[in-house]
């Protein structure tokens, strides 16, 4: 080494005569390494400064490791996002008490206008009592790991007329989904769509809205289904004059 360029022109002009050093970590793409210098003053490295790295390096590989898998869930979390951000759906990532985490492009919009949903104290909100009552029910019981129970189905933002939006929540703290919903500390996410003549509403949603009875929704189900009167008379168990 005493022969090298790099020394004669790095290590020689700053005084120092040797090293010693191990690999942190070495992959396909990256690789790291701890060196410890020797000054002119130290003198050569010996087997004691050997020992003592010895000793360190084993908690420097762990430090090392477990700052890789904070970069794995970075970069698993930027995907993410970045795959929300293209849904055309509102879509909400929700923690604990109604938190908001995360909203992509289109949940953003739905927050400023403000008129199915809004942050209230940094929790999202349905503007319709009705609908937020729904909402509070369902995040409560995904947070508390009874999504089964508590799940109320489509969530009619408004209760009237105007407005075609549903919300939908998917619990994240079971199953597959937990991984997601820990990357972001969230329990829930919560989906905004809306209808539309290509995209109708759910019957159950229909259901809700518009306060509809077992008898009614039947009804709704077979206009929804079949075309013409003769088919939707079949379908009913009713006569022609009577549908």
């Amino acid at each position: 080494m005493l022969e090298t360029v790099f020394y004669e022109e790095w290590m020689k002009p700053q005084g120092v005569i040797d090293s010693v050093a191990a690999n942190l970590e070495k992959s396909a793409t990256s690789s790291s390494i701890i060196a410890i210098q020797m000054h002119e003053a130290d003198g050569l490295a010996d087997a004691e400064n050997r020992r003592r790295l010895a000793l360190i390096v084993p908690h420097l590989q762990r430090a090392v490791s477990i700052g890789r898998l904070f970069d794995q869930n970075r970069t698993a979390q930027a995907v993410l996002l970045e795959t929300l951000d293209n849904v055309t759906a509102g879509v909400f990532l929700v923690g604990a008490n109604g938190r908001l985490v995360f909203a992509n492009g289109p949940g953003r919009a739905l927050l400023n206008d403000g008129a199915l949903l809004t942050e209230r104290m940094g929790a999202l909100t349905a503007v319709s009592p009705q609908a937020q009552r729904a909402l509070r029910e369902a995040l409560a019981a995904a947070e508390n790991g009874n999504a089964a129970a508590g799940n109320p189905g489509p969530i009619p933002l408004l209760t009237s007329l105007r407005g075609g939006s549903f919300a939908y929540v998917l619990p994240l703290t079971t199953g597959d989904r937990q991984r997601t919903g820990a990357l972001h500390s969230a329990v829930a996410a919560v989906f905004v769509r809306k209808t539309s003549p290509a995209n109708p509403p759910p019957l159950e949603a229909l259901a809700k809205l518009y306060k509809l009875t077992a008898s009614e929704v039947r009804i709704v189900d077979a206009v929804m289904k079949v075309d013409g009167v003769r088919a939707l008379a079949e379908t009913l168990g009713l006569t022609q004059a009577t549908v």
